[in-house]
């Protein structure tokens, strides 16, 4: 079963998630963690994030399943980039130093099986490190208590706590943080309708029942808060995880 592919929203990605924002804020968080000059950033996506870590000197290759969102990657960082799945990388045993995922373990069949297969591909003393997208909200922020509702739609994956003890030959779990805190306004009618527009990979291909039983009640209730169309200033933070490859342990795919 291959990765979900964003070739959908491609076109509205970077308005709907941060854009070039966000990724500065990530490629601040993941710098410090990097090591050596071969480094992969798998679902690479528009390459924001990319284009913030070559602004701090970190040269990087993308890998990504949409062919769509690997066109505006170009744009951004050239043509250092791949269309492949994370699970099938087209590089070889210790081909790079790090590997870098960002909000992609959520949407691969097996986060253990994509960990594995990163780990492979890092050499002995490089490192694996992933941005997680279950990101958690200040205190008091009333949007992000109704779209919690909305999990159920996601398939069942690894929780955080089962990836940080997933075992992975050769890997070394060496950091379990989180991404500072990030700030960015957002209006309740902004919100409203990235979940209509399907944005969201959860919600790309829900059924109508699903959509009515799930989803309008979540709508509902994000229309029934005051001011609507006020800029709300929010705040939130995404686990961060890092393992460095031991010498002399060959992962297994």
């Amino acid at each position: 079963m291959p990765g979900t592919s964003f070739d959908r929203v491609a076109a509205v990605y970077d308005d709907t998630r941060g854009g070039e924002r966000r990724g500065d804020r990530f490629a601040d968080a993941l710098a410090p963690w990097i090591v050596g000059p071969r480094v992969v950033e798998l679902g690479v996506g528009t390459g924001v994030i990319a284009q913030g870590l070559r602004t701090r000197g970190v040269d990087v290759v993308g890998v990504d399943l949409s062919d769509a969102m690997m066109r505006a990657a170009v744009g951004r960082i050239g043509a250092q980039v791949a269309v492949a799945d994370v699970d099938q990388l087209p590089f070889g045993d210790d081909a790079v130093d790090t590997a870098v995922f960002v909000w992609v373990l959520q949407l691969v069949p097996d986060p253990v099986a994509t960990l594995t297969e990163a780990a492979r591909v890092v050499r002995p003393g490089g490192r694996v490190i992933t941005i997680l997208s279950n990101g958690e909200y200040a205190p008091g922020d009333e949007m992000s208590t109704i779209f919690d509702a909305l999990a159920a739609l996601r398939p069942e994956r690894l929780r955080r706590e089962q990836l940080v003890a997933a075992d992975v030959a050769g890997m070394d779990l060496e950091h379990e943080g989180f991404t500072w805190w990030d700030e960015f306004p957002n209006s309740v009618t902004e919100q409203i309708d990235a979940i209509e527009q399907r944005i969201y990979s959860s919600t790309f291909d829900v059924d109508d029942a699903t959509w009515q039983c799930v989803v309008e009640p979540v709508l509902a209730q994000l229309r029934a808060l005051p001011d609507p169309d006020r800029p709300r200033l929010r705040r939130n933070r995404h686990p961060l995880l890092v393992w460095t490859m031991t010498p002399g342990v060959r992962p297994q795919a």
